[in-house]
């Protein structure tokens, strides 16, 4: 992905110049901020299931999986679900 990424954002101009002519520079770097953004974003999503920060709280969502499963069975003693660690919604 980032090799195309790249590729495309360098061959761009080439492709436009003949087009669009003076207002290429402009054009290029507003489509190539947006492709090395969206680029970035799909860094950020592809792993979702680590244990850094900004991935997704499991032990949390397991627990709390686990408490509505016991509430519904009829258990009393149900454990006791604590907030996320380090967890960060960027």
């Amino acid at each position: 992905m980032h090799r195309t990424v790249y590729v495309y954002c360098f061959l761009l101009p080439f492709g436009l110049v003949s087009s669009i002519g003076a207002l290429t520079p402009l054009i290029v770097t507003f489509v190539a901020y947006t492709f090395l953004a969206l680029d970035a974003l799909n860094e950020e999503l592809e792993e979702p299931f680590g244990l850094l920060p900004n991935d997704l709280p499991l032990d949390f969502l397991s627990t709390g999986i686990e408490i509505a499963l016991r509430d519904m069975l009829g258990e009393t003693d149900l454990p006791a679900q604590a907030l996320p660690q380090d967890y960060v919604l960027t």
